[in-house]
């Protein structure tokens, strides 16, 4: 071996040593191939598959239950029932060789199979790729398999391709054919991206009346889940014309509704009859001559239509912290037009285009951030006519009430702002100079954390994407060469910024992730995330106010331009902004009236027990309809 070793040697070659996994791997494939030392045989669809105990016993506890428990196991043949003899040989193959050849013809097969014989590594792969190659046609198929299995990722990713495409997959064979109890699943569900509840009627009716006729019985109580306040007059009046052909022994009566009738009646919107909207506070720095506050103006852009509106204003307050929960939009504090400060809460609910006074909080303040988190609000810092404030406290949406929580650990102005994973993040910001480090509040332990950072910042801009968030321009006492700078900074003018960086969840910066440098420098700016895009409103640039936009995709090369500005009001700039849900058109006009709606309330008596192949006999109702 010396020799064979000085020979290799002195070719100038040396042979690779390799690890003894791959002379394993090695090994057990030559004598699957070679059909050596098999000791049992698995068969299906009348095949046979020599191959070894040991290896089956050492990847799949289902194998090894049965090996352990058996006698007289050499040679013996276990045959699997309802498995194709191709998913038995493609699974094979991957147990000695690692080798897998995926389509949407085997994967489902494949990934059952190895759910039944608990095979954890074949179960995740197919379930991976199955994951990306949901459609229309086995989005049904592929929710039941994910149930079965109790594959939450799978589950989800079939999930949000049935919501989205409800409206057309309802029309699908497939649908008809649905269980039951999978058909309550679904329209149950808030996340129906329905723009009408008019779909899901129809989508109840169709599938009541495909055979058997043993579903005619069940109608009832599917009837009972649909969502008839919601619909609009229109749609009742089709309804309606619906009930009179085909439901001759239904019989109907009137109440008054209205927006919070409905919604109590039909259980809340689905995810399809509003949209997520940004909402941008209009803050003014002149005051008219007489000292009187105008009002705050809100404006409203919809990213889908890129447009904007204005919604109903409030009695001025400038320097409010803004937030929101769902449907509702939350202003807390500010100053009033002769620079008092205020403890002030104010609630706006886009359901019913109406402002709510609420509980004040303890102390006033402004120029705080304000941040919801799991149906809670929180009041941090900022300042008061006393100066800048260490104190916080939280108003808790269901209770109605304010209560104190751990104070800052020094006073901050300015930071940079946002929520992930149940965590308040202030970062940067000024205390007596600007701050090099960012706090971290934990909303379960009441307790704040200090993380330094090797640069100051403040003005900038926070929004949180996966596991950290991105901090977007603002000013910087800093030339570090990641930021860009508008200007040459005084001691009292600092550097005004292009540059943003990426903070992880523990406030470590990650430098390695790239963001494009912003098209203008901007401070004090406004950031969200919606739909996997970063949006970036308004902000200043050396002392001019901006009412432009801008968008970003994570990993695109630069930020793009909205075509559409802020309309804000002469002299007005933006100050704060929140993601608020707003009803789309027609039910927003739905909420805001008071209207007849129309109820089921059963069949003459007479036709009970009648047995019926048309949905026109025998049912016997009790539900709720809106309309006119």
């Amino acid at each position: 071996m010396d020799s064979q070793r000085d020979s290799d040697e002195e070719d100038g070659t040396e042979k690779s040593i390799q690890s003894h996994e791959t002379y394993l791997c090695q090994g057990l494939r030559q004598l699957y191939q070679a059909q050596q030392l098999c000791d049992v045989t698995l068969e299906a669809e009348g095949k046979s598959f020599p191959c070894h105990q040991m290896l089956l016993a050492s990847i799949s506890p289902y194998f090894r239950d049965i090996f352990k428990n058996s006698s007289g196991l050499q040679n013996k043949a276990f045959q699997l029932k309802d498995m194709a003899s191709s998913t038995l040989h493609s699974l094979l193959n991957y147990l000695y060789t690692e080798e897998l050849s995926l389509t949407l013809d085997t994967a489902q097969d494949l990934f059952t199979a190895a759910g039944k014989l608990q095979i954890l590594p074949l179960k995740e792969i197919a379930g991976r790729f199955l994951e990306k190659n949901v459609t229309m046609k086995n989005c049904l198929s592929l929710y039941r398999l994910a149930h079965e299995h109790s594959h939450q990722a799978l589950l989800q990713a079939a999930w949000a391709y049935i919501s989205q495409y409800f409206g057309a997959l309802s029309k699908k064979e497939d649908f008809l054919g649905l269980e039951y109890h999978t058909l309550i699943c679904l329209i149950c569900s808030n996340g129906l991206e329905v723009a009408s509840e008019l779909t899901v009627y129809q989508a109840v009716r169709s599938w009541a009346e495909h055979p058997p006729s043993t579903r005619l019985v069940l109608f009832k109580e599917l009837l009972g889940h649909v969502r008839f306040p919601l619909l609009t007059a229109g749609e009742v009046m089709e309804v309606q014309a619906d009930v009179s052909e085909y439901y001759r022994h239904v019989r109907l009566r009137w109440k008054e509704l209205d927006g919070a009738g409905r919604l109590l009646e039909s259980g809340g919107l689905r995810k399809g009859m509003y949209d997520d909207c940004f909402v941008c506070v209009e803050l003014h720095e002149n005051w008219t001559q007489n000292g009187d506050s105008p009002h705050s103006y809100l404006h409203c852009f919809d990213p889908h239509t890129e447009k904007w509106e204005n919604l109903p204003p409030l009695r001025y307050l400038s320097y409010s912290g803004c937030a929101s929960l769902d449907f509702k939009l939350y202003l807390s504090g500010g100053q009033t037009g002769d620079c008092t400060f205020v403890d002030s809460l104010y609630e706006y609910n886009s359901l019913t285009g109406q402002w709510t006074q609420l509980p004040s909080m303890s102390i006033p303040r402004a120029v705080h951030p304000f941040l919801a988190c799991n149906k809670e609000l929180y009041a941090l810092g900022g300042c008061s006519d006393a100066g800048p404030l260490t104190s916080a406290e939280a108003y808790s949406v269901n209770q109605s009430t304010w209560a104190p929580i751990s104070n800052l650990p020094l006073a901050l102005t300015y930071p940079a702002s946002a929520v992930l994973n149940n965590k308040l993040y202030l970062i940067g910001g000024k205390a007596s100079r600007s701050y090099r480090g960012l706090l971290i509040y934990n909303t379960k332990t009441d307790w704040w954390n200090e993380v330094l950072m090797e640069f100051a910042c403040y003005g900038a801009a926070a929004v949180p994407v996966g596991t950290g968030m991105y901090v977007i321009g603002g000013f910087t006492e800093e030339r570090g060469s990641f930021l860009a700078h508008s200007a040459v900074p005084t001691e009292e003018i600092p550097f005004s910024t292009k540059g943003s960086f990426f903070l992880h969840e523990d406030g470590r910066v990650n430098w390695e992730v790239a963001i494009p440098e912003l098209p203008v420098a901007l401070t004090f700016a406004c950031a969200v995330e919606q739909e996997g895009k970063i949006y970036l409103l308004a902000g200043k640039d050396d002392n001019r106010s901006y009412n432009t936009c801008y968008s970003w995709v994570p990993r695109d090369a630069s930020w793009i331009q909205c075509p559409k500005e802020i309309p804000t009001t002469d002299e007005g700039r933006v100050f704060s902004c929140a993601i608020l849900k707003m009803p789309k058109k027609p039910i927003q006009f739905l909420l805001l009236e008071t209207s007849r709606a129309l109820a089921v309330v059963g069949v003459d008596e007479t036709k009970k027990g009648h047995s019926s192949s048309s949905l026109r006999e025998g049912c016997s109702l009790n539900c709720c309809w809106g309309g006119r």
